[in-house]
């Protein structure tokens, strides 16, 4: 019986493609097993009407794939071990091994990250996340002609390895837009994959095993993981309205081993407050007293509806102890992956040298249009229309926020989230945030944000108003009353 007949090619298809495909086939299905001898090139030629040399090539291919091996002077035979491939020889035996009870490669990990979403925020028909820019409101079609421009017209020098810290192009044109808008000079600029790998980067650089960071006792959770992630030791400093206690963090820095602070001065994460210039100054202070670097993360620093922001600590730092991370997610969207560290010359060579470990560099391509985009003024533009509308949606969400009367909270002077206290309910927090996820609505709770468990009050949620517009927003606002209502 012929295995190969003419009637199995399709004639639009390459035939020493199709060849390789049936004798393939023939392996997978046990046709030919480890060691078989195929039949002489001669006799599939004349089975299947083609010239040897279309056999011949067909043959090599399978060669090139480690399914058969060529035999001088006997031909062509399978190979005793087959590629790692989905045949029915392999699949019985892996059969064959679980029913022989034997367990599965377990992996050793030495490092744990943060908790995955059981499903992302972006999925729930509300969504709550303090974070979330509208996209809707992001000049698609505008900023597709800068991209065009960067296929049509490619700096082919660019697209490469090197140039680790960022393109020319937007490193200029970074530098340019923080020293207008930041007063924030003479320092080096790193272009990451968003500020998480820059706190990363920063955490792997300067931390060992034991070490200890000086974070907010309720702060941000991806930074404390980056911070873990290298062996440190985290330590909450106190707060009150006003942001971050400087007497308390003199307090803990006084026990030792604090190797590093982080804070969120503008708006702090999650609860909005701005830190006055007073505490901001006596934290640098103890800073260059005892020679502790500062991360200073800028999330979303543009977003200042009261008056204009306080420029951040970066701005007033002789001794370049601080380390300014910034993103450009909520001004465009997150994934866009541009995160921005201004840092000192010396800090900015080892960040560069650290990434090469991580990744070579950043989208060359999402860089030059940026780049282009911002020399052409879309950016700014599109920054003063989102800057109009997150006011607008701030003022709407305080207004009916207060209607409602379930509701304490300060009228946060800039950002993208309110911080809200739970009255009038029997809900706790956490309750509430289950209950509204099953309803479609992403909300989080501040248990989410609590570096000690043990001061959960279990009554404080944040709620993202600028991701939605005002209709939705009340909307999803009412939904949430109604599910306070009952228990």
């Amino acid at each position: 019986m012929k295995l190969f007949e003419s009637n199995s090619l399709d004639v639009d298809k390459p035939k020493y493609l199709q060849l390789a495909h049936l004798v393939r086939h023939a392996i997978q299905q046990g046709q030919y097993e480890p060691g078989d001898a195929l039949p002489s090139v001669k006799s599939m030629s004349n089975d299947l009407s083609i010239n040897r040399h279309t056999v011949m090539k067909a043959l090599a291919e399978l060669v090139a794939e480690g399914w058969i091996e060529s035999i001088q002077r006997v031909g062509y035979k399978v190979v005793s071990h087959l590629p790692i491939e989905s045949s029915v020889l392999l699949a019985a035996k892996d059969d064959q091994r679980m029913h022989a009870d034997i367990p599965e490669f377990t992996y050793r990990f030495v490092r744990q990250g943060g908790d995955l979403p059981e499903y992302p925020a972006a999925e729930f028909e509300y969504n709550f996340a303090g974070g979330q820019p509208d996209m809707s409101l992001f000049p698609f079609a505008e900023f597709k002609s800068h991209m065009s421009d960067t296929l049509s017209r490619p700096a082919l020098n660019q697209m490469g390895y090197g140039e680790v810290a960022g393109t020319k192009d937007l490193l200029q044109q970074v530098g340019r837009y923080l020293r207008k808008t930041r007063a924030i000079t003479g320092r080096e600029l790193v272009i990451t994959n968003g500020s998480q790998e820059a706190m990363y980067i920063i955490a792997q650089l300067l931390l060992k095993n034991g070490d200890k960071v000086a974070v907010e006792n309720l702060g941000y959770p991806p930074a404390m993981s980056a911070f873990k992630s290298a062996g440190a030791n985290l330590v909450g400093i106190e707060q009150d309205s006003q942001g971050i206690l400087p007497d308390d963090l003199e307090k803990k820095i006084a026990q030792g081993k604090i190797r590093l602070i982080y804070l969120t001065p503008l708006h702090q994460y999650p609860t909005t407050v701005t830190l006055s210039i007073s505490r901001r100054m006596r934290i640098y202070q103890l800073a260059c007293e005892h020679q502790i670097p500062i991360i200073e993360d800028d999330y979303d620093h543009e977003f200042h509806y009261r008056c204009q922001p306080l420029a951040p600590m970066a701005s007033q730092d002789p001794q370049q102890l601080v380390i300014y991370i910034s993103t450009l997610s909520k001004i465009m969207f997150p994934g866009a992956r541009i995160g921005i560290m201004a840092i000192s010359p010396a800090l900015a060579r080892a960040v560069e040298s650290y990434r090469l470990l991580i990744c070579h560099k950043s989208n060359v391509l999402m860089q030059a249009a940026v780049a282009r985009w911002m020399r052409d003024g879309g950016f700014e533009r599109h920054l003063r229309r989102i800057s109009r509308h997150y006011q607008q949606r701030r003022d709407h969400a305080v207004d009916y926020l207060a209607q409602q009367g379930v509701f304490e909270f300060a009228v946060p002077d800039g950002g993208m989230a309110i911080w809200l206290k739970l009255q009038n309910t029997r809900l706790g927090a956490a309750e509430l945030v289950t209950n509204a996820r099953q309803h479609g609505m992403f909300i989080q709770h501040e248990g989410e944000y609590h570096l000690e468990s043990s001061r959960n009050q279990d009554c404080h949620i944040r709620l993202g108003f600028a991701g939605m517009n005002e209709h939705k927003f009340s909307q999803g606002v009412d939904k949430i009353v109604s599910l306070m209502a009952t228990k």
